[in-house]
């Protein structure tokens, strides 16, 4: 369709990549410029291990509007980008901000290499992270905050990374030139 639409813009030029922008994996710096605030996958609000963002656009979105439609007093004034950042960006963080920090840490130790891969499955095993990812998933904030369970489960994280380096085969050189150069 977006071909069709730029028609005759395009004609004769080559398309160098046919592929959907990034998804975004942190929130972006500046979510508040003036009075316009990002919300949403614009802020970059998207879980990183999952690409989920619709509970969090239509949260943010509503957070949003619920600190700007408040800082206008009934319609007698504007808010400043200063008191939109201190509302709404400040709340989403305070409710949000340790998910995407937990998941940031998931990331970076248990997708890096087929060790900390076959770890991670491994870990699933337990019913505390069964229950813990659940709950944290239909919460949408971190769950779990037993302290006897949590300490257990670092031991066991440590020694499902032992033996999923131990184990695991190496990652494999990945190099497809001829699926790149289809997409170009």
């Amino acid at each position: 369709p977006t071909r069709a639409r730029a028609g005759k813009k395009i004609a004769g030029e080559k398309i160098i990549k046919v592929e959907p922008p990034p998804i975004p994996e942190h929130s972006r710096p500046r979510r508040v410029q003036g009075r316009i605030a990002l919300v949403g996958d614009a802020a970059g609000y998207v879980t990183k291990c999952s690409g989920e963002g619709i509970y969090f656009a239509a949260k943010s979105g509503r957070m949003a509007a619920e600190e700007i439609v408040a800082l206008m007093k009934g319609g007698s004034r504007l808010p400043t980008q200063a008191e939109i950042e201190d509302t709404y960006c400040k709340k989403y963080d305070g409710l949000y901000g340790p998910t995407y920090t937990v998941l940031d840490i998931l990331q970076k130790v248990f997708y890096t290499n087929n060790g900390a891969r076959e770890a991670f499955v491994e870990l699933c095993n337990s019913k505390y992270v069964q229950q813990v990812t659940f709950d944290s998933y239909l919460y949408k904030r971190v769950q779990g905050n037993n302290p006897l369970d949590d300490i257990k489960l670092l031991g066991e994280t440590i020694g499902c990374m032992v033996k999923g380096y131990s184990t695991a085969k190496p990652d494999a050189e990945f190099s497809n030139p001829v699926e790149s150069l289809k997409r170009i």
